[in-house]
């Protein structure tokens, strides 16, 4: 008999049960995060890396106007912009008969999008020659050691002290991270002191760009947030985390999607076929709202989802104050319960033939709706990814073109 809870260290639980997923992760009931798992990614000041379920809320809620449904639309024509680019590049590999990896791509295409879009300042990624592959090299080495140091914490105290020259010697795509660090770090000080001189020469005037929010960086400081949470460290932490989130996970998705379509020819005709009778006008203002209403588009989305998981580990809970329940069983507080995407995309009772690609499952309206209860991409309760709305207008803009 398997068992839907089980004891996976001498503190920690881990459940196998879809239908409570929505009670681990809840909206409503307070949940922490677990020290040991966010301690490797080095961003306890960020919103991301914040135990307390309070203190989360108050984090979170500076940056949830950022990605707002509407504040996303408007950035919809730089979504155009890279994906056409993307295009360009791909046309011209064609002509050349140059082969290069399409994940490449689209993690140059994600790294423009989020980077442009948090900083509010266009970046070039996409036009590098051979779309850097030690910059995936890179993080995907970044991902790994986080798995890495969280079974043996001191590494990472040992590589705050690594010279950077020699790490970059070792993995050169490190040295492209460094430099979007120091990007992040300029920009954060170039805004903070555009806001300052504003403030000297107009102390009464409050409609400048920056205080409209278009950066992350700009959201952070126009926010109710008290004067330490707006520190230049901490909102380093909150770029930081935001971008380091938002890229790995739609490259991947997108690269996902991409394979699982070349590797169905019936699949992508079909689509094809779906994305002929669009008439869609990129000049008009809500195009992919109109993409959105295509079943067949939305299908392969969520499908393509669905296999690239999000996140693949297990994200832990705790409820701070109360026991929770599960079953006949009693769980005390501060204990960490995790559930894993892999497992629930993979449950077979609610996804058959969970390891094909099978966009037809989300086709009945009733069905999708059913489904997506079970789809945890993007997490679920109260701090689920808060670009979720950015990242499925790229999935969809891409897709599209």
């Amino acid at each position: 008999m398997v068992r839907s809870i089980i004891r996976i260290s001498p503190y920690e639980l881990h459940i196998d049960d879809p239908d409570y997923y929505h009670v681990l992760y809840s909206y409503s009931s307070p949940r922490d995060k677990y020290q040991y798992y966010l301690e490797p990614f080095g961003f306890p000041l960020s919103a991301f890396g914040t135990e307390s379920h309070h203190q989360h809320r108050h984090r979170r809620g500076a940056l949830n106007p950022f990605f707002c449904k509407r504040r996303v639309a408007q950035h919809e024509g730089l979504v155009h912009h890279l994906v056409n680019k993307l295009c360009g590049h791909l046309e011209q590999f064609r002509i050349t008969g140059k082969t290069v990896p399409l994940s490449l791509g689209y993690t140059c295409l994600a790294t423009d999008l989020i980077v442009s879009y948090v900083l509010d300042e266009r970046q070039q990624w996409l036009d590098a020659p051979g779309w850097l592959p030690h910059w995936r090299r890179a993080l995907v080495s970044l991902s790994e050691m986080v798995m890495v140091s969280r079974q043996v914490i001191w590494v990472l105290k040992i590589l705050k002290y690594f010279p950077r020259t020699l790490a970059i010697s070792m993995k050169p795509g490190l040295g492209l991270f460094f430099e979007l660090e120091e990007g992040f770090r300029r920009r954060i000080k170039q805004i903070q002191m555009d806001r300052d001189g504003e403030n000297d020469r107009q102390p009464k005037c409050t409609t400048s760009k920056a205080s409209k929010g278009y950066s992350l960086i700009d959201q952070i400081l126009d926010s109710r947030l008290p004067v330490e949470e707006k520190a230049p460290e901490r909102i380093l932490q909150e770029v930081r985390s935001t971008t380091a989130a938002g890229i790995e996970t739609t490259s991947n998705a997108l690269t996902v999607i991409t394979y699982y379509l070349l590797d169905n020819p019936d699949k992508i005709q079909r689509l094809r076929d779906e994305l002929s009778t669009f008439e869609g006008d990129w000049s008009s203002k809500q195009p992919a709202q109109k993409l959105e209403q295509l079943p067949y588009l939305t299908s392969v989305i969520l499908e393509g989802l669905r296999l690239s998981y999000g996140v693949s580990t297990r994200l832990q809970r705790k409820s701070p104050d109360q026991a929770i329940h599960y079953r006949d069983y009693c769980i005390p507080p501060g204990t960490p319960v995790g559930m894993t995407s892999v497992l629930m995309h993979h449950n077979e009772t609610i996804f058959p033939d969970s390891h094909k690609f099978v966009p037809e499952r989300w086709l009945d309206l009733d069905e999708r709706k059913r489904l997506e209860r079970y789809l945890v991409s993007f997490g679920k309760g109260s701090r689920r990814c808060v670009g979720q709305r950015k990242l499925n207008q790229s999935d969809i803009c891409s897709l599209y073109l």
